[in-house]
């Protein structure tokens, strides 16, 4: 009924909406459904894009609602050494942010790469974390199990060049759990589908800057034989290393 269908903008028809109504039609009736939304939507000026309100900031401890997940960050801290994990340029550093993260969905979940993004830093070798590991065994993150929180190190690489910084905000990434207009399969997917959703929420956390002393090189095993090399080779990736 038209009285149930919102106008947002100004005054065109919500993209979004026009979506989810095509998705609960049958795919042989779909073009029909279309025609009869363009010609209500001409009537309120046309389809606009609504924007989703900013996503809340929050203090540290917060726990965030992602969807599939929960997100408690908790801290976050510079160091030098990470053990086995190697910068890729001595000067570097690591960021570390210490966040629990517990699975509310049905199925384990493997946390994508973006589940956090940080702003308020420069300098990172990549967006997204060099690695991520378990805070009680320091192992590499794996599938997480429904309903069982843990305690994950994030851990980005920082320039040497960029400043420390004193504080920064993490945005944790949200997904809604939804059809696929095309296979009809429901699943845990981006909220807008193309990936550009606000995030769930983001915390400001103060950054610990204790700096350990800069460790240039590692000194090899005693175990080492002499042609073994005390690092290791540029295309592997080791474990994490000790708790920050």
């Amino acid at each position: 009924m038209l009285a149930d269908v919102s106008v947002t903008g100004q005054g065109g028809l919500s993209r979004r909406l026009t979506r989810g109504l095509l998705d609960q039609v049958t795919p042989g009736l779909r073009w029909v459904a279309a025609v009869v939304l363009l010609g209500v939507s001409g009537l309120f000026g046309g389809l606009d894009t609504v924007p989703e309100p900013p996503a809340e900031t929050v203090a540290a401890g917060t726990t965030i609602h992602g969807g599939p997940w929960e997100v408690t960050v908790e801290a976050a801290a510079v160091y030098r050494d990470m053990g086995k994990l190697r910068l890729e340029k001595e000067t570097n550093r690591w960021l570390v942010v210490t966040a629990t993260v517990r699975i509310t969905a049905h199925e384990s979940t493997m946390p994508p790469s973006d589940l956090l993004t940080l702003t308020g830093v420069t300098g990172l070798t990549s967006p997204t974390p060099a690695e991520e590991a378990l805070d009680r065994d320091k192992s590499r993150l794996r599938l997480l199990q429904p309903d069982m929180p843990e305690r994950i190190l994030f851990i980005w690489e920082q320039s040497g060049d960029a400043p420390v910084p004193t504080s920064i905000t993490v945005a944790v990434e949200q997904r809604t759990y939804r059809e696929d207009s095309l296979s009809g399969a429901w699943y845990w997917m981006d909220v807008d589908g193309k990936g550009e959703d606000e995030p769930a929420g983001r915390v400001t956390v103060p950054v610990r800057t204790d700096l350990p002393p800069l460790i240039a090189s590692p000194s090899p095993s005693v175990a080492a034989s002499p042609s073994t090399s005390p690092k290791p080779a540029a295309n592997r990736t080791p474990s994490a290393g000790p708790t920050p």
